[in-house]
């Protein structure tokens, strides 16, 4: 999903000359901020004048449709933009300057010879605790500078011999360094040399040091209660791969073998060969390292087992767990082993991945449950073991995986029973009006923010919903200020079928709005493909106006379709960066035309499932 823009509005208002005539007309500029500053050649510049009025921006007369708005994509030139807006009405004018910086990053000139010191990487300090038992991939660190183009460039590491670096664009230069296994560095600079087509040689320090020693891991401990609820899967716990990609999200109590830092990151070794990066402060870090996991018999628990403390606390109505659902539980010794769970893509299989384990869980026998069309345990590599669970249903409703006790708990929703008649009857329905309060959301050219377009389509889809037997639970219901794991810990606490967030699609900078438009539905795991699709057609059937769209957004890394417990969604109902989009969205019965469209997609959904398990 695009990044949100803040809605900024700027009044142009000239005084009347003479007391008893008309005021001048109003501007209202939704995008960009004054003062902004932009990387690209054009930016988008969005809002309205009243009715009537005309605009000239530096003059230039603009097209304004007969309601006020404009949405334009201007061009910049480098450097500042002093951007005059004029709006006329009734023989008043008011004006403003709007003042939008073009950034561009020049090249430096061949000669004379120099280097960009703010271009240096590392640009932070970094620490191997244990470089013997990294792999050189692990230990291979990236160098780059910026400088005259066309020069001959190395780097030194610690006064040792100077190596090359390969200029692989126009005045840029990298090199790897694989850190030696024997080295013993501290805080070790980094120097760089560039003679350049002048003959003249200049070096630069980088910021970052390389540090090396054998055998000085550490444990690292994820605290407990800084994990929200038992799926939210939330950014501000994560670990990622070396490059930056999203690998696992903790859960409290979750240790790791700590290996290096990077900056105010520290590394840890999952596995041999297997790192992942996580921010210190989410860590107790202690001396010494985890104890492994010894893996114990795999096995069904009751359905009607006993809650977990941090189960209860976190559900407002906890006897609602107590139903028929499939829990799988893992026996790890005790041990809290980094793990992942994720779905196939036909949303038939789970695939629990431990990491870290001194011996694999067993199954001696065959999990017995109409839900289980097999399971495998399976060695992957060394620490890396997968359990595998084939289901007999294609539609998954809901997992999540979390330490109980001495084991890991997997647990897996029945797909539910559904009335033919009524097959919304029972289900419950968390719908989330996106932004609100402090939270504008995008910025809407004509004077009215995301947040307040999103809650009336969210109380229509409601009403529409419940007419039909579900039981709908509204994250807001006027105008107030959410966290955005607040709105997915009410789906978790009210054991919520489907949660669906409503939002309205922006445009980040650099992006041409014309002929962007449409309908877009963002989801994470497969299990939520089948409503995202359901609702898309919908959209797309009530409201083909609108334009078709992008589509279906799978894999997408929001903090509103990342919940486990329930299909998660999030839709994206049109544009407010489209003049026609937005007039829809600001047309009451366009956003009743929205409501009716998701309340269809949800009931097409749940219809579609009578039967099929």
């Amino acid at each position: 999903m695009p990044p949100r823009r803040a809605v900024l509005a700027l009044t142009l208002l000239t005084l009347p000359a003479l007391a008893g005539a008309r005021a001048a007309p109003q501007v209202f500029v939704a995008y960009p901020p004054e003062g902004h500053r932009v990387a690209f050649d054009h930016v988008l510049l969005e809002g309205s004048v009243p009715p009537g009025a005309g605009l000239r921006i530096g003059g230039q007369a603009v097209q304004v449709g007969p309601d006020g708005l404009f949405i334009l994509w201007w061009p910049l030139r480098v450097g500042t933009n002093d951007l005059r807006l004029s709006a006329t009405l009734g023989g008043q004018t008011g004006t403003r300057t709007l003042r939008v910086t073009r950034t561009v990053a020049a090249p430096l000139p061949a000669t004379p010879t120099r280097i960009d010191r703010e271009s240096l990487t590392p640009g932070e300090p970094l620490e191997f605790w244990d470089v013997a038992g990294d792999t050189p991939a692990e230990r291979t660190v990236a160098l780059s500078f910026r400088g005259s183009p066309g020069g001959r460039a190395a780097f030194r590491v610690a006064g040792g011999p100077p190596q090359p670096m390969r200029e692989v664009g126009a005045g840029r230069y990298e090199a790897a360094y694989e850190v030696p296994v024997s080295s013993r560095l501290a805080a070790a600079p980094i120097t760089v040399t560039l003679t350049g087509r002048d003959g003249r040689t200049v070096s630069a320090t980088a910021r970052g040091t390389l540090s090396s020693m054998a055998g000085g891991q550490q444990a690292g401990i994820q605290r407990p209660g800084t994990v929200p609820g038992l799926g939210l899967n939330d950014s501000g716990n994560v670990t990622t791969t070396l490059d930056g990609a999203p690998f696992l999200h903790p859960r409290g109590g979750m240790t790791f073998t700590l290996v290096g830092r990077q900056g105010r990151d520290v590394r840890a070794r999952l596995a041999p060969g297997v790192s992942v990066l996580i921010s210190e402060a989410q860590l107790d870090v202690l001396p010494g390292v985890p104890l492994p996991g010894v893996g114990g018999v795999v096995h069904l628990d009751s359905p009607v087992a006993a809650l977990s403390p941090l189960t209860a606390a976190l559900v407002a109505r906890p006897t609602a767990l107590l139903t028929d659902d499939l829990r799988i539980r893992v026996p790890l010794g005790g041990a809290r082993v980094p793990f992942t769970v994720a779905q196939d893509q036909e949303g038939r299989r789970l695939t629990l991945t431990l990491y870290g384990l001194e011996a694999a869980p067993t199954l001696p026998v065959p999990l017995a449950d109409p839900l289980i069309a097999g399971a495998e345990v399976q060695p992957v590599g060394l620490g890396v073991t997968r359990l595998t669970l084939d289901l007999t249903a294609a539609q998954a409703w809901g997992f999540t995986a979390n330490y109980d006790g001495d084991d890991l708990l997997l647990t897996v929703r029945r797909p539910p029973v559904l009335d033919p008649a009524r097959p919304l009857t029972g289900r419950v329905i968390v719908l989330d009006a996106g932004h609100g309060g402090t939270q504008l959301g995008g910025a809407g050219a004509l004077r009215v923010p995301e947040k307040d377009l999103t809650l009336p389509v969210a109380r229509r889809a409601a009403e529409l919903l419940r007419s039909r037997g579900a039981q709908v639970v509204l994250t807001r219901e006027a105008d107030v200020t959410l966290g955005l794991y607040e709105r997915g810990l009410t789906a978790e606490a009210v054991r919520a079928d489907l949660l669906v967030s409503i939002h309205a699609n922006a445009l980040p900078d650099g992006r041409d709005p014309r002929g962007i438009r449409g309908p877009e539905v963002y989801f994470t795991h497969p299990q939520a493909q089948a409503p995202a699709a359901a609702i898309l057609a919908a959209l797309r059937r009530t409201l083909p106006d609108l334009g078709p769209g992008s589509g279906l957004k799978p894999g997408a890394d929001l903090a509103l379709t990342r919940p486990t417990t329930q299909p998660s969604l999030l839709v994206e109902t049109a544009y407010l960066t489209d003049p026609g989009n937005l007039r829809v969205l600001m047309d009451s019965a366009g956003r009743e035309r929205l409501a009716q469209a998701i309340a269809a997609g949800i009931t097409d959904f749940y219809a579609g499932q009578v039967g099929g398990h």
